[in-house]
């Protein structure tokens, strides 16, 4: 399973509850009729029916980030700075 990040939890649809920060696993993804791309995460509500009634399932991939690529891209930029520093 992929790991992610959210770093967008603002403006989430009634009964949806990720929180920026935290670390989550992805069940499947998929894209959705809007094509976007959709995460279905586990151990949190995956669906609910917005404050306009219409009925929403998974989040939207632009809320989180790749854990894997952020580990790499810190690494790159912690060696960076250890040449530079030393």
């Amino acid at each position: 399973m992929k790991k992610v990040v959210c770093i967008n939890d603002r403006n989430l649809p009634r009964g949806a509850k990720v929180e920026e920060g935290k670390e989550y696993l992805v069940e499947t993804e998929y894209t959705n009729y809007l094509d976007q791309r959709v995460y279905v995460l586990k151990g949190t509500p995956n669906s609910g029916t917005t404050k306009w009634g219409m009925k929403w399932y998974g989040y939207d991939a632009t809320r989180f980030t790749d854990v894997e690529s952020n580990l790499s891209a810190y690494k790159i930029v912690h060696e960076e700075r250890n040449v530079i520093l030393n």
